[in-house]
């Protein structure tokens, strides 16, 4: 056993990718952005049950947020009717700037939580707002025993396209 505590640069560098898991959007509450919070058994050794569950759920949150119909974004569509869309030239929209804060929440996730133990969690953005994509990483110096390909938390997260 050679795990080791990984920076981001690192894990990026130095480790091989295992494989890769998939949480899946859960349509139970409608069309809404939000994803399962079920814990992928492949991760079962990596990180506890909980912080996993609090990283998805704050996900969750945020976009419940960027896609909440407030006084705001009515001016915004206001503002947008009368200005033939040209305010947004000069303008963020809501929810720009809410995707905006789960970049960097997910990047901060990755450094402080995920990194450390040879994990990377991928923006939703990135996968169409599909999935929620965990990279696994095995350090080089370990032995082959690692089992490769793609993993689905639940049905039909397989073959998506990596990088």
């Amino acid at each position: 056993p050679c795990l080791q505590v990984h920076s981001l640069q690192e894990l990026r560098r130095s480790a091989s990718l295992a494989t890769k898991v998939f949480v899946q959007r859960d349509y139970s509450e409608g069309t809404t952005c939000q994803f399962q919070t079920k814990f992928p058994p492949e991760l079962e050794s990596r990180i506890e049950r909980q912080l996993f569950e609090e990283t998805v759920k704050t996900l969750n949150s945020f976009y419940a947020e960027a896609e909440k119909i407030g006084g705001s974004s009515y001016l915004e569509g206001c503002l947008a009717c009368a200005t033939a869309y040209f305010i947004f030239l000069c303008m963020e929209t809501h929810y720009e700037k809410v995707l905006k804060k789960i970049s960097k929440y997910i990047q901060e996730q990755n450094e402080k939580i995920y990194a450390p133990r040879g994990l990377l969690l991928t923006d939703p953005l990135e996968r169409g707002m599909r999935v929620i994509e965990i990279s696994i990483y095995e350090d080089r110096c370990s032995s082959g025993s690692s089992s490769s390909g793609s993993s689905s938390s639940s049905s039909g997260g397989g073959g998506l396209g990596g990088r």
